[in-house]
């Protein structure tokens, strides 16, 4: 059994939806019951990647087979063939139907039985969220429970203390994107707040294994509020679009048809782990979509494997 973790980057607006919302967001996105966090299930990652898979092996074969026929020969235990190497491959990542291959003795006898997915997918939990600042566009905010949720992931003993009411962490306040020098001390407006800022060496490790993936200039945008503020700004802050619908006939808004929808912001980054039961070639595309809309270029990701 291996694991392997995994950082991702919303680059378009990302909605996973919770079902019809009973506050003002009529479309709200899916969170944690514990934090109110947004958070991608593993579900939807599973989805989203076998639906990639299934759709670059139908490119690639030379078969003229359509997705669907590919998918039915995964559900379908009539049309599952144990000896096609890529449906076997696609079977024992994702896992399939549980009674498909036990009709095959020859499959039963190899080894190639199937049922449950090799391959576990975890949920992806928020570690750096965008929040809008008076000074270099904006920031990413994380905080002392997210960090140190992150460090246990990846199964370290390292730990960040709590922040300071009104204060945030940064790694280095020279050359920080979004630090305002106020008569030698350093202030942070994020959307209506003032923080001052200190900084802390306890970053470090963090602040080293996220900035490979989010680039150096956005490394520089990094900083650690206290769990509290940062439950507010991933409560409030997110992105609230309003959908109409327009009745083709008179050119105006159809009546009734007018809703509101939420989105986790781009430039948002998530973690989450693959477990690996069996010895299997399966990696992550470097970018695929999540979510819903796609066709409006909703829910584009990035991801790459963190080397711990």
């Amino acid at each position: 059994m291996r694991k392997e973790h995994y950082l991702l980057k919303v680059l378009t607006p990302l909605h996973i939806g919770a079902g019809q919302g009973l506050g003002h967001v009529d479309l709200p996105i899916v969170r944690e019951a514990h934090t109110n966090f947004p958070y991608i299930p593993g579900t939807s990652l599973k989805g989203a990647l076998r639906n990639w898979e299934i759709n670059q092996l139908a490119r690639e074969r030379k078969r003229g087979e359509k997705p669907s026929q590919l998918e039915e020969k995964l559900t379908d235990k009539d049309k599952f063939d144990p000896a096609d190497r890529d449906i076997l491959r696609l079977a024992k990542i994702f896992g399939t139907a549980g009674e498909v291959a036990k009709q095959d003795k020859e499959a039963v006898e190899e080894g190639k039985e199937v049922g449950a997915g090799k391959v576990l997918f975890s949920d992806a939990f928020i570690v750096l969220f965008p929040v809008k600042s008076a000074k270099g566009i904006f920031s990413l905010t994380t905080c002392p429970y997210v960090i140190n949720r992150f460090f246990e992931l990846l199964g370290t003993d390292q730990r960040v203390k709590d922040v300071p009411e009104g204060k945030v962490k940064v790694l280095n306040t020279n050359g920080h994107k979004n630090l305002i020098n106020d008569k030698n001390k350093y202030k942070l407006l994020l959307e209506e707040f003032v923080f001052e800022a200190e900084e802390s060496e306890e970053l470090k490790k963090f602040v080293e294994l996220v900035g490979i993936f989010v680039g150096e200039e956005n490394k520089r945008r990094i900083v650690c509020v206290n769990d509290t503020d940062f439950m507010d700004f991933v409560s409030n802050y997110t992105e609230v679009r309003t959908h109409i619908k327009i009745n083709l006939d008179t050119g105006t808004v159809e009546e009734g048809a007018l809703w509101t929808e939420e989105y986790v912001p781009a430039e948002s980054v998530f973690a989450f782990s693959l477990v690996f039961l069996e010895e299997l070639d399966f990696t992550p595309p470097a970018t695929f979509h999540l979510g819903g809309d796609i066709t409006n270029g909703k829910g584009f990701v990035k991801v790459q494997k963190l080397e711990v």
